[in-house]
């Protein structure tokens, strides 16, 4: 990359030289035509020499991956790398894609935040935590899926936070992420979310309690049963179904933390 950037350098130097002489003589549209063939050179140059996220994937190069994934000429390397990176569950990338959640590109950022998700290293938390307050909302739905499949509970209270968020999509990301997180802090968030205005974050909410196994969240489930959406209603029968079964089975259900034992 060091001999492109002095071929460009050069072709820089000796066409500001044509352009300068050029003006002397008030010849503008001469000095025109130079700045266009210079800046058509430049943009071969860069094309011809642009990182090829597909080959280096292909290799499993990681280091050639990194690289691309700091390819400032062009916002499409950056994301086909980081998508790559996450393909190839490379661990060492973390703090790369960590960093990229900084880029002024949103669907550089949603490529970024979809990697650390399908690598799912804790290292990763942190980093999606802050994508959360992200100002696109595709960023913040993603990195809400992305903590669910990170699996650290220190997410949760952010998690809940977004239940909030003013995209649906979000609240339903963060609804299913909560569900996987298990953590029984949102079980008064989720219960709340049975009542959202879009289905299918109340049914996300519906399934999402059926994993945690919450007496708590019965009664609320009830009340959905005589929902106006048919696909609600059928979430909802079918965790009362699972708590309780779960009830008649072991006897009624007392959380403690996020365990559950029988009394």
């Amino acid at each position: 990359m060091a001999g492109i950037g002095n071929i460009m350098t050069r072709t820089r130097h000796l066409g500001s030289r044509v352009v300068t002489e050029s003006c002397r003589f008030r010849d503008i549209y001469f000095a025109t035509t130079v700045s266009r063939a210079i800046r058509a050179k430049e943009d071969a140059l860069t094309l011809l020499f642009k990182p090829n996220v597909s080959k280096r994937a292909a290799k499993g190069d990681i280091a050639g991956l990194l690289r691309a994934l700091h390819y400032k000429r062009d916002q499409r390397v950056r994301a086909d790398a980081a998508r790559a990176l996450g393909v190839a569950v490379a661990h060492c990338a973390v703090p790369a894609l960590s960093e990229a959640l900084s880029d002024e590109y949103d669907y550089v950022r949603v490529a970024a935040v979809e990697a650390l998700g399908q690598i799912a290293d804790q290292d990763a938390a942190t980093p999606l935590i802050g994508a959360l307050e992200d100002e696109c909302e595709g960023v913040r739905k993603v990195a809400a899926i992305a903590l669910g499949k990170v699996g650290d509970r220190q997410a949760a209270p952010f998690l809940i936070e977004a239940l909030s968020d003013d995209e649906w999509m979000v609240r339903r990301a963060a609804a299913e992420a909560l569900g996987a997180l298990m953590d029984t802090r949102s079980v008064p968030s989720l219960i709340d979310a049975l009542r959202d205005p879009v289905y299918d974050v109340r049914k996300t909410a519906a399934k999402s309690l059926g994993g945690l196994r919450n007496e708590r969240a019965i009664e609320p489930l009830k009340k959905l049963l005589s929902d106006n959406m048919p696909p609600v209603r059928t979430v909802a029968a079918l965790t009362l179904k699972r708590l309780c079964g779960l009830r008649a089975k072991q006897g009624p259900i007392v959380q403690y933390g996020s365990t559950v034992r029988q009394r």
